[in-house]
C-alpha cells in the first residue's frame, strides 16, 4: 500500500496532523468500494438457477402436452375417446337417449382393437351390450350416419327392425326392444388446446 504524504500547514502548526487526517478521509470516500467475493458467487448461482428453471418449464410444458386429454368422472380413456358402461338396462332407444343426455353417443366401432376394448370394459363378455348400430331400410348404419364396414366386421343379416349389440367381442343382432346395458362414447376434454411445436396437436393420454 502506498505511503501517505502529509503536508504540514506551517501557518497552523498544531493543525497539521488533523488536517491530513481529514484529507485522507475525503480521499477515502472517493475510492470505489470492492464487492465481497460471495456477492459474485451469489450472482452466478442466481443466473444458474434461472437457467435451470427455464429448462424445467420447457420440460414440463412438453409433458403437459403429452397428457392433455381428460375424461369426465366414471369415464375411461382409451386412445382418443372416452367410454362409459351404463349402470342400468333398457331398450336401444333408451340407451341412445341416455348417451345423448351426457353429450355423447352410443359407441361407434372403428376397428378391431376398439371392439376388444369394449369387451374388456363390460367386465363380462357373455352379456350383450347395446352399441350405436341399427338397421335403416334393411341396411346397417351407425348413429353418426357412417356406413357399416362389412370388410372389417363381416356381413350382418338384413333386418327391418334390428339393433346391434356386442357380445364377447362379436357383433350380434337383437330387436330394438331388448333390455341391455349400453356403452357411450365421447371425445375427451382438451387441457391444452394450443398447437405443439411443429404444428402437431397435443394428443397424449392421461
Amino acid at each position: 500500500m502506498a505511503g501517505e504524504i502529509v503536508y504540514a500547514d506551517l501557518r497552523h502548526p498544531g493543525e497539521s496532523f488533523s488536517s491530513a487526517k481529514k484529507c485522507h478521509t475525503k480521499v477515502a470516500t472517493l475510492t470505489p468500494a470492492l464487492c465481497p467475493r460471495w456477492h459474485g458467487v451469489l450472482l452466478k448461482a442466481s443466473a444458474l438457477g434461472h437457467l435451470i428453471l427455464l429448462v424445467l418449464v420447457a420440460v414440463l410444458s412438453r409433458q403437459a402436452c403429452a397428457g392433455c386429454k381428460l375424461c369426465p368422472q366414471n369415464w375411461q380413456l382409451h386412445g382418443d375417446m372416452c367410454y362409459q358402461l351404463s349402470k342400468e338396462k333398457g331398450e336401444w332407444t333408451r340407451g341412445k337417449k341416455g348417451c345423448e343426455n351426457q353429450e355423447s353417443q352410443l359407441v361407434v366401432l372403428r376397428n378391431e382393437k376398439e371392439k376388444e376394448y369394449i369387451k374388456n370394459i363390460t367386465g363380462r363378455g357373455t352379456q350383450p351390450v347395446w352399441i350405436g348400430l341399427m338397421s335403416s331400410h334393411r341396411s346397417w348404419m351407425w348413429v353418426d350416419h357412417t356406413p357399416f364396414n362389412t370388410k372389417m366386421f363381416g356381413t350382418l343379416q338384413e333386418a327391418d327392425d334390428g339393433c346391434g349389440t356386442l357380445k364377447d367381442a362379436m357383433l350380434e343382432i337383437d330387436t330394438c326392444k331388448g333390455e341391455h346395458e349400453w356403452v357411450c362414447q365421447k371425445e375427451p376434454f382438451q387441457l391444452s388446446p394450443l398447437m405443439a411445436e411443429g404444428g402437431e396437436k397435443c394428443d397424449g393420454s392421461i
